[in-house]
């Protein structure tokens, strides 16, 4: 005899960038062992694979494309399976003090922090449309989870580091047209980039800087100074420990 098939619970997500309702199942154990294989590995190749066909298997909602998704929306979504399927707290530890003659604040502090409260950092986006010139300027985009892991390998090679900001370029605007990066090869997209001085390519990297990230704030008071240290972590990494 055949057997019997578990029912499994699907769950309602938001993604960050969309807004979208999705519908997500936990991860099963072939998708555990996924996950805790690319937690111990250094290359982001290996990573962007792995987070994504354990999003992509996860992922209930019909015809959902995962190659769309923001590289924050991935971790944040991973972070959300991890929830459902896992539990929604992790524990996480902080050195102690050094400079300090209070000797609680001195010792290792061990933090359970509720994985629900993590969301992604909006606050410090800049406009996508970035003004060269009084006339020439660039429409940008967030990197995605697929961008990233093709050029992250070793971002001082071949340029890399130029090709995956030029990834980031929508299109190039001028007095006189719109072109579409799509319509330009890399290679001529990282002459353009290398063209433009630091002020100008300043204003590419604000808008970087200001990438969404997932975030949250700690705060550690301490029983006996009662002080309090707040420690700000990022990333997913950081909570999945």
């Amino acid at each position: 005899m055949p057997l019997p098939k578990l029912d499994i619970i699907t769950h309602s997500v938001i993604v960050p960038s969309t807004n979208e309702e999705i519908r997500i199942r936990p991860f099963l154990v072939k998708e555990q062992k996924i996950l805790l294989t690319v937690m111990m590995s250094e290359d982001p190749i290996e990573t962007f694979n792995a987070t994504s066909q354990v999003v992509n298997n996860c992922v209930v909602t019909p015809d959902f494309d995962v190659n769309k998704l923001e590289s924050f929306d991935i971790e944040y979504l991973i972070l959300q399976l991890r929830c459902i399927s896992v539990g929604e707290t992790s524990n996480l530890f902080f050195r102690g003090k050094e400079e300090t003659s209070c000797e609680s604040c001195k010792k290792e502090h061990e933090v359970v922090v509720n994985l629900r409260d993590v969301k992604v950092d909006f606050s410090n986006q800049k406009d996508k449309k970035i003004e060269l010139t009084d006339s020439i300027g660039l429409f940008m985009r967030y990197p995605n989870a697929k961008d990233v892991a093709r050029y992250a390998r070793d971002l001082n090679k071949d340029d890399n580091s130029l090709k995956l900001i030029w990834s980031c370029v929508e299109s190039v605007y001028d007095a006189d047209k719109v072109t579409s990066s799509k319509d330009v090869t890399i290679e001529e997209g990282v002459e353009f980039l290398n063209s433009l001085t630091t002020q100008q390519f300043s204003k590419i990297d604000d808008f970087l800087d200001g990438i969404p990230k997932l975030t949250h704030t700690i705060e550690i008071k301490c029983k006996e100074c009662k002080s309090i240290e707040k420690h700000v972590i990022s990333g997913l990494d950081s909570f999945l420990v």
